[in-house]
């Protein structure tokens, strides 16, 4: 269904200005000091393709979309840093016949100063596979402009996925490389089933609950003594989440309501993380082309 759209839009955006903004926090602590700059960015098109996937498999051919979706508390990996807000975000994707996409987008959030901090752009190309087209493959490249307190963060990003496609379940594993500081990496894994409750006139209701587990690497610098560090890099788990959406569309319009849990995991030792939620509601319209 055409939801994905929005659903997985949100998720990259409010992710990845939060956690742009979240840095000024300075999540350190005299023992520990993390490089979670690149968890933002981890997030930020984790998803992107499965929704482009799942656009141009309904439509068999290319589309404009333009979409805006509201979350009424803002978290990055189900961390909120204690800040009360919410968070829009806007973004214009095209695709045309052959699988070629582009992709551009911003964040908004309501306590932080300036409230726009980000703007993104990407570009990515993807394949069916076989006969049935249950497979199908992709990459993409995106570039993050931030803010002017973005020193040390990673703006490019090369990634690739995979999804499998079986009647009403989809499968998607993704996997990134992050660079332009200190090189980062992250892999991902989302699982989804969808069931059309009914028709109301031209629109159909359809709840489709969603899996989806990120993996991040971290780096982490120990404070051994007064004058010692050490320096280490973990792979772990960041968060898990589950999307609960039920959306209406037709043709050309989407409505997506959704409730979200997150289930964080406590990575460093001076975290105290508890599970949360959220409400996010996406607006988008489709125009074939």
């Amino acid at each position: 269904m055409l939801f994905f759209i929005f659903t997985y839009a949100s998720f990259f955006f409010f992710g990845l200005l939060f956690f742009y903004s979240s840095l000024s926090l300075a999540q350190t602590t005299n023992s520990e000091k993390s490089t979670d700059v690149d968890e933002l960015l981890d997030e930020l098109f984790v998803v992107d393709t499965l929704a482009v996937l799942q656009a141009y498999d309904d439509l068999k051919g290319g589309f404009l979309y333009a979409s805006i979706s509201y979350d009424d508390q803002a978290y990055f990996s189900g961390r909120d840093f204690d800040i009360d807000q919410f968070g829009l975000a806007p973004s214009l994707t095209y695709l045309n016949s052959g699988g070629t996409y582009l992709f551009a987008g911003g964040t908004y959030y309501s306590e932080i100063d300036p409230a726009w901090d980000l703007f993104s752009i990407g570009a990515g190309q993807f394949w069916s596979l076989g006969k049935e087209k249950k497979w199908s493959v992709s990459a993409s490249y995106n570039y993050s402009f931030l803010g002017e307190d973005s020193e040390g963060i990673n703006d490019h990003r090369l990634s690739s996925s995979v999804n499998y496609k079986l009647n009403n379940l989809q499968i998607n594993v993704a996997g990134g490389y992050l660079f332009g500081a200190e090189p980062s990496n992250y892999l991902s894994s989302s699982v989804s089933y969808e069931t059309t409750l009914t028709k109301i006139g031209a629109f159909e209701l359809s709840f489709e609950p969603n899996i989806y587990i990120l993996f991040s690497q971290q780096n982490i610098i120990e404070q051994l003594s007064i004058f010692r560090y050490k320096e280490s890099s973990v792979f772990d788990r960041i968060n898990s989440q589950i999307e609960l959406p039920l959306s209406f569309d037709n043709d050309a319009l989407d409505i997506n309501f959704s409730y979200i849990l997150n289930f964080p995991n406590n990575i460093f030792e001076d975290e105290d993380l508890s599970s949360s939620g959220y409400f996010s509601i996406s607006l988008g319209w489709l125009i074939p082309l």
